[in-house]
């Protein structure tokens, strides 16, 4: 029996390895089950610029257990004077591929350095079978053969794999060696992702500039990015490129971010240097995505996977005005398609332009306008929208793009992928901001279903007072005799009059992005339910009904009207964003 299941898993692995016809030949490989303990091999990474280097490992064990990452893992200790300049393995250098050479002469892949431990030297390190890299599947279960062996663990970074082998001598921890990294950003923007990443433990380095490099090829031990966001700004992690097949791309070793199936992007990259720090902080490559090159398709337990080709994505447009400084700011990105990723970085998509072009705090009023674009739609999905702020409008104003194509995608009626956005945000210096402080109809005596004016008087943010006419009918069906019609601001929150009150809003905008899409999908689906239609039909106008929060308007209430019904009353703009007061006028209908 253990002859026969010998004999199959050599010929499933026999298969797995086999290069098809018309492939482009890759390196050769060497399987799990001739990986011995006191080998010594050599592993490919870049630790500056994009030139590839090598250094020697010696493999100490092979581990096969269930709670190690795939199953199987080859435990390696990096040698050579290059651990003494990086200061050990180094974060960015997950999908490191490592190849030994047998007796025949030839060097075979055995897999990629994909995590670091919590030993003192920071050069002990965990090696992904590259049979599990290029089928998962059968690759585990060739691997497959339990083994006593030191319990191993996963966390998050250095800092926790060597706390957790401080408290138990017995355990091994594994934490991954991409990189995340952001460039183009501002400093204010780039702070907003570190928040909004945080929670999933990511630490993100931000590169101010955006370098412009010509790209390189993407072969065994050059860098590799996966992205979030590519352009003139970058959001990805950075790790190594383990193996290709054709247009077939391995890197990383590990999970990226464990969503399976995806089409994030894939480009190369650029280290700037590699920062030695062997205590809990752990070595780290700084680094950019360089050119975008592909699509990463599959993100899996043992790597990505990413096909080279032209790469598909959202092309968003951002532009940006600050009239007092007569200054604009054009942005133009490529954002994953995928609907579990793409929405969450949109903040800081929407919010670079504009700190682009104030170059500082952008105190006044911002017009927002919105253009979505989709297969499909019968036209774009358009918003508008005005928000004010004392110190910085910029916080006030975040999260609508967001929110638009976290429902647009992820909601339940009809998902859309869409395939162009334009935001256009125009800021001038002037706070137009006010609250409502009286109102009267003209005349005061009219007849049902007639023409009149509602005369409202506002209070601007520290200026004086003003009055707005707005044109009205009153409603056939009243009764003759007083009555009594409210004016209420439209909707709130597109105000700030102050820093405390800015930094209320920044916590309460970045951290809980997601729930308030997904609250914006549920109001939407609830919406679109009361109508007919196709469910296409009801989708945008439930999303039309859900997102009518214009800031610089009011609602004017008939009598008997329902305040808390927003499709109750008419609602009329005004040139201020409405934050505060309420008012009634009074009037008398005639027979």
């Amino acid at each position: 029996m253990a002859l026969r299941a010998h004999m199959r898993r050599s010929a499933a692995l026999a298969a797995l390895l086999a290069v098809p016809a018309g492939a482009a030949a890759t390196e050769p490989v060497l399987p799990l089950d001739q990986v011995r303990a006191g080998m010594v091999g050599e592993a490919r990474t870049v630790v500056q610029g994009t030139e590839i280097t090598t250094f020697p490992v010696r493999v100490i064990d092979v581990q096969r257990d269930p709670g190690v990452p795939g199953g199987s893992l080859i435990l390696i200790r990096a040698e050579g004077p290059l651990m003494e300049r990086t200061g050990g393995i180094a974060e960015g250098m997950s999908g490191s591929p490592v190849y030994v050479t047998g007796a025949d002469g030839v060097a075979r892949v055995i897999g990629a350095i994909a995590y670091g431990t919590g030993d003192e030297g920071n050069v002990l390190g965990g090696i992904t079978p590259i049979e599990q890299m290029i089928d998962p599947t059968r690759g585990r279960l060739a691997n497959a053969r339990p083994r006593a062996a030191r319990p191993v663990v996963r966390v998050a970074d250095r800092a926790a794999a060597v706390a957790r082998e401080g408290r138990d001598a017995g355990v091994r921890a594994l934490y991954p060696l991409a990189r995340w990294t952001a460039s183009g950003l501002r400093p204010r923007v780039a702070a907003g992702l570190r928040q909004e990443l945080a929670p999933r433990g990511i630490r993100l380095d931000a590169v101010p500039g955006r370098g412009e490099r010509p790209a390189q090829p993407l072969v065994p031990g050059a860098s590799l990015s996966v992205l979030l966001v590519g352009g003139d700004a970058t959001l990805g992690a950075i790790g190594t490129v383990t193996w290709v097949d054709g247009a077939k791309v391995l890197g990383f070793g590990h999970p990226f971010l464990g969503v399976g199936r995806t089409r994030l992007l894939m480009g190369d990259g650029y280290v700037f240097q590699t920062i030695p720090a062997r205590q809990e902080a752990g070595s780290y490559k700084l680094a950019e995505a360089g050119r975008l090159q592909g699509t990463v398709v599959a993100d899996r337990v043992d790597g990505v996977v990413g096909r080279i080709g032209t790469p598909a994505g959202i092309r968003m447009t951002g532009t940006a005005r600050d009239l007092g400084r007569g200054t604009r700011s054009v942005m133009r990105s490529l954002v994953t398609p995928d609907p579990r990723l793409g929405p969450q970085v949109m903040d800081a998509l929407q919010s670079e332009p504009l700190a682009r072009a104030t170059n500082g705090l952008a105190a006044g009023t911002l017009e927002v306008r919105i253009r979505i674009d989709a297969p499909g739609l019968p036209t774009p999905v358009r918003y508008e929208n005005r928000y004010a702020a004392a110190a910085d409008v910029v916080p006030v104003a975040e999260g609508a793009l967001r929110r638009l194509a976290g429902v647009l995608m992820t909601n339940g009626l009809d998902p859309v992928t869409p395939s162009r956005i334009r935001v256009d945000q125009v800021l001038d210096p002037e706070v137009r901001a006010a609250r409502i402080v009286s109102a009267r109809v003209s005349p005061a005596r009219a007849r049902a279903g007639s023409a009149a004016r509602v005369i409202l008087t506002l209070q601007p943010w520290q200026a004086p007072r003003r009055q707005v006419a707005l044109r009205v009918r009153i409603p056939a069906g009243l009764d003759p005799g007083p009555h009594a019609i409210r004016v209420v601001p439209h909707a709130l929150g597109g105000f700030s009059s102050s820093a405390p009150d800015i930094s209320e809003q920044v916590g309460a905008g970045t951290t809980p992005g997601a729930a308030r899409t997904a609250d914006l999908a549920g109001r939407v689906e609830a919406l679109a339910a009361r109508g007919g239609g196709s469910r296409q039909a009801r989708l945008l106008r439930g999303l039309a009904d859900a997102t009518d929060d214009r800031h610089d308007a009011v609602r004017v209430l008939a009598p008997g009207a329902d305040e808390a019904d927003r499709e109750d009353g008419r609602v009329l703009r005004v040139p201020y964003v409405v934050y505060a007061g309420r008012a009634v006028a009074r009037l008398t209908v005639t027979p």
